[in-house]
């Protein structure tokens, strides 16, 4: 009998512990900072240690004690704790604690002063229920955190005025004194974060479409390793993304050309910053040749090292220019092999002079070029030449032809018959003119006329024409 009322005491004991034991176990531990075991913790209380295990079962749970284990033995301290009411008024989160019914038990000043109300109108109401005129509460706690034995994180948002606030929500299961279930809920003002990282995002996504949409090839080295490139690369290669990052990128390049470049290469492991820009052939994986004018950028960032690599492919641009230079060659083999001189003037300077323009003005080439159009021009002469120049530059006016004089290197008038015409390219405006040297013409022209009205007049010494008076032709009035 005896034993079973012990039975039933012990038993009820566990059941429905004496808060005075408890207080009295925490004073033994206090008494006892380096912790005591569960035997030791029974016979200062004088219980048995069933019972001396579900009360500190209870302290375990609800965080009042900390445990180490020794082998087989449990060592029980008391828990250092910083009371809940001091970590609110010191944090700089929103706190929260809630109940399992979520209703408040405990809130911080700074929640406080985020909803515009008193500790009054807050504790002990359904979260849910809560409203301020200032922030949109709906998605801060909703739906409710869950109670369940581990820690959630999660990012919320919601709206303060007209303007985006965003938190990180920390869920942090919680027991009470008593034993009872509840949670904490923790919010980390996180706007100007989350709003840096959107922006770079938006920047990110801004780069990327520049990146996959220009027409030259791009990619990016952070400390010897691709950290970007863009389809372009693969386009003009040939070879996918992943043949690319497998293969040595000096094997893609013309064993002819690999020489003249790995100096420069070389120069990128070195370190030196700022552009290096070269031509060279790359062979695409179909065996084809193409050229690319390359363009490497340098710059550090702290510990990392960018190289940014930028590749133009060249070859129809090439393939253009040596057709233009081709077609220059030919006009230039014509232009010095006609008899006719031949003068091509931009914004008054002479551009071009064939080498019939030299022999019959007396001037090279190259003296030429350093005269303005008008120097070849005899002062009497020039006004006619400007109109015609003037009258040549009209859109649509077909070959103007012409005769006039020109002025030689050694002073000499040549008379000259041309043609003149202005083509517009873009905003420049070049002007072609042939001409033809007929002052031999004109000269036995003028000393048969001459003899003519000697004749006439029954002989008389008639001067030469003055350089003023164009010469004419046979049938000429």
């Amino acid at each position: 009998m005896i034993q079973r009322g012990t039975l039933q005491t012990v038993d009820t004991d566990m059941v429905h512990p004496n808060g005075q034991d408890l207080h009295l176990i925490k004073s033994i531990l206090k008494q006892s900072p380096e912790g005591m075991s569960v035997s030791e913790i029974a016979r200062a209380l004088r219980k048995n240690k069933n019972t001396t295990g579900r009360y500190l079962d209870i302290l375990l749970i609800s965080g009042q004690v900390d445990m180490r284990t020794y082998g087989m033995a449990k060592v029980y301290t008391l828990s250092q704790r910083v009371p809940l009411s001091a970590m609110l008024s010191y944090s700089k989160d929103l706190i929260v604690v809630l109940d399992r019914e979520s209703r408040i038990v405990q809130i911080n000043d700074n929640f406080l002063t985020l909803l515009r109300l008193t500790r009054k109108e807050i504790i002990g109401k359904d979260f849910a229920s809560i409203t301020s005129t200032d922030i949109d509460l709906h998605n801060l706690l909703t739906p409710p955190p869950s109670t369940r034995s581990e820690e959630t994180e999660r990012i919320v948002s919601t709206r303060l005025g007209t303007k985006e606030r965003i938190f990180k929500q920390k869920s942090i299961p919680t027991v009470f004194d008593d034993g009872a279930r509840g949670i904490t809920v923790i919010l980390s003002d996180t706007t100007e974060e989350i709003l840096q990282e959107r922006e770079i995002q938006i920047r990110e996504e801004r780069f990327r479409m520049m990146a996959e949409n220009i027409q030259d090839a791009l990619f990016i080295v952070e400390n010897e390793k691709c950290t970007f490139a863009n389809r372009r690369l693969a386009e003009i290669t040939g070879y996918t993304f992943e043949e690319l990052w497998d293969m040595d990128p000096m094997k893609i390049i013309v064993p002819e050309d690999r020489k003249k470049i790995e100096p420069l290469v070389d120069i990128r492991e070195k370190s030196v910053l700022g552009p290096v820009e070269f031509q060279c052939r790359i062979q695409r994986k179909d065996g084809v040749n193409r050229q690319m004018y390359i363009r490497i950028s340098s710059l550090n960032r702290g510990e990392a090292q960018y190289h940014f690599v930028i590749l133009t492919d060249v070859t129809d641009l090439l393939s253009k220019d040596m057709a233009l230079a081709r077609s220059e060659q030919r006009f230039r083999m014509m232009a010095e092999n006609v008899q006719d001189a031949l003068l091509i003037i931009e914004s008054g300077r002479i551009t071009y002079a064939n080498r019939r323009a030299c022999e019959i003005s007396g001037y090279s080439a190259e003296e030429m070029y350093s005269l303005h159009s008008r120097e070849i021009i005899p002062l009497e002469a020039r006004r006619v030449m400007g109109e015609t120049y003037k009258k040549s530059l009209a859109p649509g006016e077909p070959a103007i032809k012409f005769q006039s004089w020109i002025l030689c290197k050694n002073g000499e008038k040549r008379c000259i018959y041309g043609q003149m015409n202005s083509v517009r390219h873009s905003d420049a405006i070049s002007t072609y003119i042939t001409l033809t040297d007929v002052t031999a013409f004109a000269e036995h022209e003028q000393d048969l006329m001459d003899r003519i009205a000697g004749l006439e007049q029954g002989g008389g010494c008639i001067s030469p024409p003055h350089p003023d008076a164009a010469p004419g032709f046979p049938g000429q009035k």
